[in-house]
């Protein structure tokens, strides 16, 4: 302190020096990258949703989808629609995070695929029976040819 009872800071100076020589990489510096396989990748899921079940809305989010690889940096995680791709977003980076750290693989990402189930449609008006019926049945159409009166 000084005199006055203000404390003085204090000042050091800034030196740059000549560039320091770049030093060499060895092996033991760098962590190996692992070739990424489809079944490495459905391990590295499935330790994901074992670790992150204490979050209800991650867990519930992720735990039934599939991921399929794409390429050694890229895989795909389907969901059913839309609006799951955008709650998955919400969480890329802790996802992620997490497969990166199990993969040793830094430029892995991943994206989100919707896929739509196709589902049947019944049948259920009058017309719509008679169509699948001809599906079946190429032949009704001659019946129904040969008996104009009948209703459909």
């Amino acid at each position: 302190m000084s005199h006055t009872g203000i404390p003085q800071t204090r000042l050091t100076s800034i030196s740059i020096s000549a560039p320091q020589p770049i030093r060499s990489v060895t092996g033991t510096d760098v962590r190996e990258i692992e070739q990424l396989t489809q079944e490495r990748l459905e391990e590295v899921w499935a330790q994901l949703i074992e670790k992150i079940q204490e979050n209800k809305e991650l867990y519930d989010l992720i735990a039934d989808k599939k991921v399929e690889l794409k390429s050694n940096n890229l895989f795909h995680i389907q969901v059913p629609n839309l609006y799951l791709d955008t709650q998955l977003q919400k969480y890329k980076m802790q996802i992620l995070e997490f497969i990166r750290k199990e993969t040793g693989n830094e430029q892995i990402m991943f994206k989100a695929v919707v896929v739509t189930e196709h589902v049947e449609r019944k049948a259920y008006l009058p017309n719509e029976k008679f169509e699948e019926m001809l599906k079946r049945n190429p032949s009704m159409l001659t019946l129904r040819k040969l008996f104009p009166d009948i209703d459909l």
